[in-house]
C-alpha cells in the first residue's frame, strides 16, 4: 500500500532527511551563501545576541553598557547616523538603537 522500504545505504542521508527535490535538507549551503545583517549597524552578523542578529561590536558594546549600567549623552540632536561606519561616534544613540530594535537587556 506504501512505497517500499529500501535499505539504508551507509554515509548516505536517508530520505526522511531530504527536502523535495532529493537534496538534504539540512545541508546548510543556503545559509552559507545568505549573509545576515547586524540590525543595529548593517555590519555582518555573528548570530543572535539578545534576541537579534548582531555583529561582534554591537554585541559587545550593548552587553558592556548593560552590565555596567552606563548612561551616555547625544551631543547633538540624538539622531546621530548608526551604521557600520559612524556606529562609534555617538555611544547614545547607538544603544538608544539597540533597544529600539528590540535587543534585551536580560539576555
Amino acid at each position: 500500500p506504501g512505497a517500499p522500504v529500501l535499505p539504508r545505504v551507509p554515509g548516505r542521508p536517508s530520505d526522511s532527511s531530504r527536502a523535495a527535490g532529493g537534496t538534504p535538507a539540512c545541508s546548510g549551503n543556503k545559509q552559507q551563501n545568505q549573509q545576515i545583517e547586524c540590525i543595529v549597524c548593517g555590519d555582518k552578523s555573528s548570530g543572535k545576541h539578545y534576541g537579534q542578529f548582531t555583529c561582534e561590536g554591537c554585541k559587545s558594546f550593548f552587553k558592556r553598557s548593560v552590565r555596567r549600567n552606563l548612561s551616555y549623552t547625544c551631543r547633538a540632536t540624538r539622531s546621530c547616523p548608526v551604521d557600520q561606519h559612524h556606529r562609534n561616534q555617538c555611544q547614545y544613540c547607538r544603544l538608544k538603537k539597540c533597544l529600539k530594535v528590540g535587543m534585551r537587556r536580560e539576555g
